[in-house]
Formats: structure tokens, C-alpha cells, sequence
């Protein structure tokens, strides 16, 4: 009984105890970039392709912005390029390489985001991590704290709106 008891605590706790330090790590490759990426394609029918073939612009973003992460996975789609992290950001660029969205379950990186957004978040709520930033296509952003608040800026970072 007492076994049981502990498989059914581990298992619940278990989403607390993974991290984004440790999802989708993947070999290293000793080469030319960091990491490799899988050969499989997706069950949607987009493309895996090597982080050679993603844009200047959205590795030049990743090496300034993200400089400790490396790249486990990039996928090629219509209109967009994929990109997962060896510590569980996926990020979503344009196919000129502007990025568009940057998501993480346990908090995107400061580092990423824009000071004066920072700023405005921590006066709204000091303790929630920001999971997900997404441009959208008129220039304005959305904001995703894990407490599930959205918040909504204009292009020129000038909050908009709080939806709670």
C-alpha cells in the first residue's frame, strides 16, 4: 500500500519536477552547430530541416538573445520557421527570419524581452513568469503571463489592454 501511495506522489509531481532545463535535449553535434536535429518529419507535414538552412537573421536572434541555448530542432513550414531549444523554448519566425513568437512553460528568458514590457509586468504582477510573447500581424504584441493574464501591447511596447 505504501508503494502505491508513492507511485501515485511521483507521479503527481512529476510535471513540477521536469523543467525546461531538461526537455527535448538531444545529442550534441561536434561539428558545425551545436546541436543535431532529428530526421523525422512531423505528423503535420511539415519539414525538419538543419539549423544551416534557418535564416541569418533568426540565428543571428538566438545567438544574440539566447546565447547558452542551442538549438535541438528546426522545422521549415509555409509560412514560418520553427524553433526548438534544448532547455524548452519554441520560438516562431518569419520566413525573412523576424521572430514572431517565443514561448517557454517555465518563463522566457529576460533576456528576450523587451525592458519596457519587463517593467510594465512586473507592476502588474511581480511574481508571474512571462510563458509566451507573440507578435501579431499588425505589428501589436501579446503577452502570456503563467498565471494565464494576457496582456496586449502596441507596436510601440504601449500597453493596450489587460485581460485576466
Amino acid at each position: 500500500m505504501r508503494n502505491i501511495f508513492n507511485i501515485i506522489v511521483l507521479v503527481a509531481l512529476l510535471p513540477l519536477i521536469v523543467s525546461c532545463d531538461y526537455i527535448g535535449k538531444l545529442k550534441k553535434n561536434a561539428t558545425t552547430s551545436k546541436v543535431q536535429t532529428t530526421a523525422n518529419s512531423p505528423k503535420n507535414g511539415n519539414d525538419s530541416i538543419g539549423i544551416t538552412k534557418l535564416p541569418k537573421i533568426s540565428k543571428d536572434y538566438i545567438e544574440k538573445y539566447l546565447p547558452d541555448k542551442e538549438i535541438a530542432r528546426v522545422i521549415a513550414a509555409d509560412d514560418e520557421f520553427k524553433v526548438w531549444l534544448s532547455t524548452g523554448e519554441q520560438l516562431e519566425f518569419d520566413l525573412d527570419g523576424g521572430i514572431q513568437e517565443i514561448e517557454c512553460a517555465a518563463g522566457i528568458p529576460e533576456s528576450v524581452i523587451d525592458e519596457r514590457v519587463l517593467q510594465d509586468v512586473r507592476l502588474i504582477d511581480s511574481h508571474a513568469p512571462i510563458v509566451k510573447i507573440e507578435k501579431k500581424s499588425n505589428g501589436d504584441y501579446e503577452v502570456k503571463l503563467n498565471n494565464g493574464m494576457e496582456i496586449e501591447y502596441d507596436a510601440s511596447y504601449k500597453r493596450m489592454g489587460i485581460d485576466d
